[in-house]
């Protein structure tokens, strides 16, 4: 199948996100049923362990190195804000070891990106660089590619909307939804997503619990790291607020509900800019991520309790991503199971594996319907998820906001007073995120991440497990996963 190959409209209209990161110069895709594949045009991710003589060869004669996950130059991660009642001191990035394993994780450049994509390069050199297998710390097997294109996850990417459909404004809660942070023992959750947006008037309870750092991309042709601008209400060319905006913030909302007693981490990863407005090419929106940029964040920010990713993107061919495997093998071995690893299973209605959630050693979560008793309409599933949990019509933290929201009827003005619900596999997942760190907390100590996280599938963590089947996308007799009855 030839990259870019044009997408059938019988498959569904894009998402308006889709659609304009599918048309940025820089990258180049892959179609297929079930799953759109968006890569870097020119990036080249290589496992230089696995290389022999001539397929270095090759791929010097069509590329350049760029640097390797260990060492490429970095910043230390810096504060975007936090309020000045949370009392947290920003801990400090973790640093590979300089004969890390990580070293072998290289980036390459295509000499010629005008004249070959990272796609077509990546399957002509596999078929001269073959496979290598590695095996987690859980134990399996993984064959990974010895090249593959750098990915460019959309967050939560979708063909049919982004996360799976545009947030609809939700009354002021009866209730505090936030209790006030509290002085005993916490847990830390550290969320990987597009930022946080403190709001006026603020979500107060929320705010003081919230510690925000930027995320970093790989600037490819100066080797080096750059920061990512914050979270924001942006809009696009026709003034509607982009389909991301506030993705972080509800995701902040909904943790520290289910888990009053935590610390949160946001780490803001809105890096790579698309054109908005052909009239005015400087108009631009952080629309997009890379796969790099989101493991070097978790490979950065590990010193927590939990990692909750809100990405979810297919492979091409269906490999492994080789970033992930490696920065989680190095997470896992430094940390010993001190922390949990959370990510979506995705929105495309697909049964292919998603990634990170795919990966054995992290909770990949799917979505229920708002009944419990079924999958969400929206949803991944298969037997690489480890769990469900429901994700439609959640309601949390939001904006304020007075207009048209992206993915709606122009014509349709929608009032956000601070509270949504949303629909998504990204909100699945910190459900089950909030819930390991809870039992953590409560435990003060004594219980590791994982260890919570075998308790909750195993009904002894406070929460009420089930089993839901799905055969729609698997077949008879379908994919039965356990339901996190959470929230």
């Amino acid at each position: 199948m030839s990259p870019n190959k044009v997408i059938p409209v019988e498959n569904g209209p894009l998402s308006p996100i889709a659609e304009r990161v599918l048309n940025v110069e820089s990258l180049t895709h892959d179609y297929s049923h079930d799953g759109i594949v968006i890569a870097a045009q020119a990036e080249l991710i290589v496992r230089a362990s696995a290389l022999s003589p001539s397929v270095a060869k090759e791929l010097k004669r069509v590329a350049d190195r760029v640097g390797n996950l260990a060492t490429l130059r970095r910043p230390a991660t810096k504060l975007v804000a936090s309020h000045p009642r949370a009392g947290m001191k920003l801990a400090p990035d973790h640093v590979p070891d300089r004969d890390s394993p990580l070293r072998q994780v290289e980036i390459w450049r295509l000499k010629e990106p005008d004249t070959r994509t990272a796609i077509g390069e990546s399957r002509r050199l596999r078929e001269l660089a073959g496979e290598e297998r590695v095996r987690t710390l859980s134990g399996e097997e993984l064959v990974l590619p010895t090249i593959s294109p750098h990915h460019a996850p959309i967050l939560a990417a979708s063909a049919g909307g982004c996360p799976a459909a545009p947030p609809k404004p939700a009354p002021e809660p009866d209730r505090p939804f936030i209790e006030p942070p509290t002085d005993g023992p916490t847990a830390k959750v550290t969320i990987l997503d597009s930022g946080y947006i403190w709001t006026d008037p603020p979500h107060r309870e929320l705010d003081e619990r919230v510690e925000v750092v930027h995320g970093q991309w790989l600037d490819a042709r100066n080797r080096r790291w750059q920061p990512d601008k914050p979270d924001g209400l942006y809009t696009d060319a026709a003034g509607q607020l982009d389909g991301i905006s506030g993705h972080g913030t509800f995701i902040a909302g909904l943790v520290s509900h289910i888990a009053p007693r935590t610390r949160l981490e946001v780490v803001g990863l809105r890096n790579q800019e698309v054109e908005i407005g052909a009239l005015n090419p400087e108009e631009q929106l952080g629309l997009f991520e890379s796969e790099l940029a989101i493991a070097h964040a978790m490979l950065r920010r590990c010193d927590t309790d939990v990692i909750q990713c809100g990405f979810a993107f297919p492979t091409l061919d269906d490999y492994p991503s080789v970033p992930f495997v490696a920065v989680i093998d190095e997470i896992q071995r430094k940390r010993g199971g001190h922390v949990a690893v959370v990510a979506p299973a995705g929105n495309e209605q697909s049964r292919r594996k998603y990634w990170p959630a795919a990966h054995p050693d992290v909770i990949g979560v799917a979505s229920t319907n708002r009944r419990g008793n079924g999958r969400a309409w929206f949803s991944n599933w298969g037997p690489w998820c480890d769990c469900c949990t429901r994700g439609e019509y959640v309601y949390s933290t939001f904006v304020h906001w007075d207009g048209t929201v992206e993915g709606d009827s122009p014509t349709d003005e929608e009032h956000f007073r601070g509270w949504a619900r949303w629909d998504g596999t990204s909100f699945a997942a910190p459900k089950v995120s909030a819930a390991i760190a809870q039992l953590v907390a409560q435990h003060e100590g004594t219980m590791s991440p994982m260890d919570a996280w075998e308790a909750l599938k195993a009904g002894r963590g406070g929460v009420p497990v089930r089993d839901v089947t799905d055969a729609t996308l698997s077949g008879s007799p379908g994919v039965t996963l356990p339901y996190l009855q959470i929230g």
